[in-house]
């Protein structure tokens, strides 16, 4: 196993600053859409569009570096989960289906509750508070509707309404991320603590087979006294 906590917390800090950017950019586009309405010569629709424009590439920028670290927690929650159970998605597995966003749902389904179940197994007397993910499938299920909306609206030329769709989708992304914030912080914890426990058990092993070395070497020079 290998501490994964430092990965964990550039993970975290990365979906917090993206949450706030996708906040700030749908207001901005909810204010866009307001104008273009009102504004029939186009200046403030055009004077917003500006300001806009910087807003979408930062936050382009801040959905990869997040991806990035999602990427590299996940393949090492997976990894070092492997050492110890049998987990549904191998850590590159789980970096292929990460390219397909729906499937991060399952995916930290599986790493969390493989994690609670070890913890439970090797601490029976202190058995762990099992970490709600209900308010996640939720999101990423209004996420898959959204698309589904935004597509039919498209392939209906309806465009239109497009620009809505788009808005309403950067919102739901906004509340995946607050809703994933508020299952990993938790988990990096009982994450940690399983990480403890297999170093302790390493550790102890160890300390068993240099005790036996030294019994035995004991018992060996006793022969030759």
């Amino acid at each position: 196993m290998q501490d994964n906590a430092p990965n964990g917390e550039k993970l975290l800090l990365s979906l917090k600053f993206f949450a706030v950017l996708l906040v700030i950019f749908s207001i901005a586009d909810c204010i866009i859409l307001a104008t273009a309405l009102e504004d029939i010569n186009g200046k403030a629709a055009l004077f917003m569009f500006t300001f806009f424009m910087p807003c979408f590439f930062i936050t382009i920028v801040a959905a990869f570096i997040s991806r990035l670290f999602w990427l590299l927690w996940i393949f090492r929650a997976e990894a070092n989960l492997r050492e110890v159970a049998t987990t549904t998605f191998s850590p590159w597995i789980a970096v292929f289906f990460s390219f397909f966003p729906i499937m991060d749902a399952f995916i930290l389904r599986d790493i969390v509750q493989n994690t609670e179940r070890q913890l439970d197994a090797k601490q029976p007397n202190n058995p762990t508070t099992p970490i709600n993910l209900k308010p996640v499938y939720i999101a990423f299920a209004f996420l898959a509707v959204n698309i589904c909306c935004a597509f039919l609206l498209y392939s209906n030329h309806l465009s239109t309404t497009f620009p809505i769709s788009i808005t309403t989708g950067t919102i739901i992304i906004a509340g995946i991320i607050i809703c994933l914030v508020r299952v990993i912080k938790p988990f990096l914890k009982k994450e940690q603590q399983l990480f403890q426990i297999h170093e302790n058990e390493i550790l102890n092993t160890l300390k068993k087979k240099v005790d036996e070395v030294l019994h035995n070497r004991k018992i060996e020079e006793a022969k030759f006294e």
